[in-house]
C-alpha cells in the first residue's frame, strides 16, 4: 500500500464491509478481499471490535452472524488483531482526559491504533478524530468513495 502505511479499521468499517449493501459497501468488501490476498497485517483492529461488531447479532439471534464476525476477526491472517492491555486503558483515560468528548469505547481504539503505528484510522465516527487541543498522529479518513478507490489503488501496486 504505497504512501499508506498501517490502517486501522473501526467497527464500523466492518458493519459497513458486512451489513450493508451498497456501492460503498461493495468497495469497502473488496479492500478486506484485497487484503486477504496479499497476506500481510496492513490492517489493524482491536478484540473490542469484535465486542461491539457482537452485540446486535446477538441480539438478533443471528448465529451466523456471530461465528461469521469471530472466525474473521480472531482468525485472519491479513489483519493484525491487538488485545486490550493495560497499557491501552492507560492511553485510553489520558486520550480521555485530553478529550472528555470521547467515550471509552473510542479511546481504545485509538489508543491502540496509535501503539501500532497507524498512519490512518479507517471510521465514518467523527469522535475517533483529535479533540480540540491534541494532534493525534494518524489521518482519519472516512471511508467515502474516493478514499476506499485511493486504498485500493494504493494495495494493487
Amino acid at each position: 500500500m504505497g504512501g499508506i502505511g498501517r490502517v486501522y479499521l473501526d467497527t464500523n468499517f466492518f458493519i459497513l464491509a458486512f451489513e450493508t449493501f451498497d456501492d460503498l459497501a461493495k468497495k469497502a468488501s473488496l479492500l478486506l478481499s484485497q487484503a486477504k490476498m496479499l497476506g500481510a497485517q496492513r490492517f489493524v483492529t482491536t478484540e473490542l471490535t469484535l465486542a461491539e461488531l457482537l452485540v446486535v447479532p446477538h441480539r438478533n439471534g443471528d448465529d451466523a452472524l456471530v461465528r461469521f464476525y469471530d472466525d474473521m476477526i480472531s482468525e485472519s491472517h491479513w489483519l493484525d488483531l491487538r488485545p486490550v492491555t493495560r497499557d491501552v486503558l492507560i492511553s485510553a483515560a489520558r486520550l480521555r482526559a485530553a478529550n472528555p468528548a470521547r467515550k471509552l469505547p473510542d479511546a481504545v481504539h485509538v489508543a491502540t491504533a496509535i501503539a501500532c503505528g497507524c498512519t490512518h484510522f479507517l471510521s465514518s465516527d467523527k469522535r475517533i478524530g483529535s479533540g480540540p487541543t491534541e494532534i493525534l498522529p494518524y489521518i482519519l479518513a472516512e471511508p467515502d468513495d474516493a478514499t476506499l478507490t485511493s486504498f485500493l489503488a494504493s494495495m494493487s501496486r
